[in-house]
């Protein structure tokens, strides 16, 4: 019985303990990444607005037999994410990425360099509850995601300088 006593009341203790530290966390995360690629900026903006030729560049849809389906052009399916275009004006896309267990905004900002130089911005953005275990999972979050999105524009500079191929 001591032994059971001990074992709750520690476990009490360490959620308490995890969620004071949770708190040190901010509740919004944001992560970023950019590339430079050598095409004007409305042809790189035709493969950002085209779901379909998403999974052309994107690294997931890319690599995997998940693939972006879309029949309208605003809402688009990706495994168990729903991805919808909530707003689109000069060369910035906003979308809603909707899973199940979180929501995340996405923001694609295409800046033209020059005639034939474009810089790509893409973010993620996500508001996290108080729970210790999203505060907590949020440290991975620039790693697992930023390496997906870095691996994904590396794929659309490729596509977008070298169309033909």
């Amino acid at each position: 019985m001591r032994l059971l006593k001990l074992a709750l009341i520690s476990l009490v203790v360490f959620f308490v303990l995890f969620t004071l530290m949770g708190t040190l966390f901010p509740s919004e995360v944001v992560v970023s990444r950019a590339i430079k690629i050598n095409a004007p900026a409305d042809s790189v903006e035709r493969y950002v607005r085209d779901y379909n030729l998403w999974n052309d560049w994107m690294a997931g849809a890319k690599t995997s037999d998940i693939k972006v389906v879309s029949n309208d052009g605003i809402k688009a399916f990706f495994g168990n994410t729903i991805i919808t275009l909530k707003e689109q004006k000069n060369h910035t896309l906003v979308h809603e990425w909707k899973g199940r267990n979180n929501t995340q905004l996405s923001t694609l900002r295409i800046v033209p360099s020059g005639a034939a130089e474009s810089t790509i911005a893409w973010k993620f953005e996500e508001h996290l509850r108080w729970y210790p275990w999203e505060k907590l999972g949020s440290i991975m979050s620039d790693k697992i995601l930023g390496s997906s999105m870095e691996q994904s524009l590396d794929n659309l500079k490729l596509i977008a300088e070298n169309p033909a191929q």
